[in-house]
């Protein structure tokens, strides 16, 4: 987070203690290797984490979900 986003979630005047956020990283790259979504997303997290959202991250390639960018990613290594 910048200085300035920093401030202006100190100096927020606004609640909001009552929302929750679900964030779903869906980069093609599986765990371990370095998502550079996740550090986009780290970003909004932190401003909104700042602001008392409550949040929640997941990461879709963490789960068994068949995606991908061709039709059927059973045939490049995806059990389902």
């Amino acid at each position: 987070m910048t200085e300035r986003t920093d401030q202006l979630a100190t100096e927020s005047t606004w609640d909001f203690s009552d929302l929750k956020a679900l964030f779903i990283n869906c980069t093609l790259k599986k765990s371990p290797q370095q998502s550079h979504t996740q550090g986009l997303m780290d970003i909004a997290i932190a401003i909104m984490e700042k602001n008392g959202v409550s949040v929640e991250n997941i990461r879709a390639v963490d789960h068994d979900i068949a995606f991908g960018v061709r039709p059927d990613m059973t045939e490049h290594g995806w059990e389902t």
